[in-house]
């Protein structure tokens, strides 16, 4: 799979973003950025505002009197690429997935794994509103939040709530990192595997929706390829698919 995208290093990304946000803060007299002019309370409380969620009083007295290039380079030194709080148990559970089979289960039993799904996700999506709350890097989570909007899958279609955690554990490793080496990691995730049904992408009878979307919505934007495009390069993703009992992306031939 080829990016057109170009690539950016970790700083390179969060350097051009934080510098945008610190130039929204604040404007020099001469309305040029000035990155040696210090930040006052109202000006790193927005800066923290557009990088996070809501800095605290404690928070933005932190970052008040600090350059722009210092405000910078601490934020950069507090980005994780782990979550801070433990997930729930059901997320890392590696267990077979037992997912029932639609040709043999019943209604009940499709019911009862469904509601299961349910339940764990919400727990999921509560865990990581915590992490949002406690982390010690707000910009992490804020590029996270950001990352999984751009590359949007959801729990109704992918239904099993652990691919979804480890969608997220995949969004934040590369939150602030290079964007080619995350879409590559994305067009092979499980859950976006599922979601933008590349286990339906069959040779002889490819699917076209994963090709389409990392075109349209992921890198290129609308007009900037064909149909033809989308036709081939859903032949090349054809055998992207999972193992029904771990979740794990595999090649089939």
């Amino acid at each position: 799979m080829k990016c057109t995208t170009p690539s950016a290093s970790r700083e390179s990304v969060a350097v051009a973003l934080i510098a945008f946000a610190a130039a929204l803060a604040t404007a020099a007299p001469s309305g040029a950025a000035a990155p040696s002019q210090k930040l006052g309370y109202d000006d790193a409380r927005q800066l923290l505002a557009r990088t996070g969620f809501g800095p605290t009083d404690a928070e933005v007295r932190d970052y008040s009197g600090l350059t722009r290039e210092e405000a910078v380079a601490k934020l950069l030194r507090e980005t994780r690429t782990t979550a801070l709080s433990p997930p729930p148990a059901s997320a890392i559970d590696t267990s077979p997935l037992r997912a029932p089979r639609p040709e043999s289960a019943t209604i009940d039993e499709r019911r009862a794994f469904i509601q299961q799904q349910v339940r764990e996700g919400l727990e999921i999506r509560g865990w990581w509103m915590g992490e949002m709350l406690t982390t010690p890097s707000p910009l992490t989570e804020r590029m996270t939040l950001f990352w999984h909007n751009h590359f949007v899958s959801a729990q109704p279609k992918v239904r099993v709530s652990r691919l979804m955690y480890g969608q997220n554990v995949l969004l934040r490793e590369n939150a602030l990192g290079n964007f080619a080496t995350l879409l590559h990691a994305v067009a092979k995730d499980p859950a976006m595997v599922i979601y933008l049904d590349s286990v339906q992408n069959r040779t002889g009878a490819p699917n076209e929706n994963f090709a389409r979307e990392v075109m349209e919505l992921f890198t290129l934007g609308e007009g900037h390829y064909t149909e033809q495009d989308i036709k081939e390069a859903a032949r090349a993703f054809t055998g992207w698919s999972l193992d029904r009992e771990t979740g794990r992306f595999v090649t089939r031939g």
